[in-house]
């Protein structure tokens, strides 16, 4: 069994007028008298007052009613319940993976250090990292291009690196949490209350058959 740990801390919106009343008119009858020899006419004028005009009623004829339609209705098939989609099969590494961050979380909660966040920036770089020495068959936190882990994790976009465990041959999440937690300087990086994200990666391949990574952050 092979247990290595390393360390590192970077620097971090008027109504219409009225109709007038027509004009009064007056009529003149004229009558004559004739009395002897004097002659008198009279003239009467009568004065007749003509009312003012109604004003003229507007009626708005409503449109004839048309016989209403023939309506028609189509009975809709009736919906099939769409089926829930299934949630994506996790792989046995996956499944793996995600068990050494419980039990990196369970250890830290047990001595009172926060939980760590899983950061998928993190689980890319320990799962190269793994891969790699599967791959080239080594063991060790320098890869084969010379780079370390704080290359690593920053070339992954995490920016903070803070510390990482590695580990090969362990067959379990539980066997390989156990060895790091009985290494003094795994344990110390696990145990880091400041250390704030983690990434895992599994990888199988190689003389060891199985290559553990984990990438802790700031």
């Amino acid at each position: 069994m092979a247990l290595v740990t390393l360390g590192a801390t970077a620097a971090g919106t008027t109504p219409p007028a009225p109709v007038d009343a027509l004009p009064a008119g007056t009529t003149t009858t004229t009558g004559t008298t004739t009395t002897g020899a004097t002659t008198t006419t009279a003239v009467t004028t009568t004065a007749t007052t003509t009312t003012a005009a109604e004003p003229t009623a507007r009626s708005e004829a409503q449109p004839q009613a048309q016989p209403p339609r023939p309506q028609t209705q189509v009975q809709q098939p009736e919906q099939q319940a769409q089926p829930e989609p299934a949630a994506p099969t996790k792989t046995d590494v996956e499944v793996a993976e995600e068990r050494v961050f419980e039990l990196t979380n369970a250890e830290r909660a047990a001595q009172g250090c926060p939980t760590l966040a899983a950061d998928d920036r993190l689980d890319a770089a320990a799962r190269a990292h793994s891969a790699d020495m599967a791959a080239q068959n080594y063991f060790d936190h320098v890869s084969r291009d010379g780079r370390s882990f704080v290359d690593r994790v920053k070339a992954a976009g995490y920016p903070s690196p803070g510390a990482e465990n590695i580990a090969a041959g362990q067959r379990t999440p539980e066997a390989v949490v156990k060895g790091w937690m009985e290494s003094p300087g795994h344990r110390a990086n696990i145990l880091n209350c400041k250390l704030k994200a983690l990434g895992v990666g599994m990888a199988r391949g190689g003389s060891y058959g199985i290559y553990w990574t984990q990438n802790f952050g700031w």
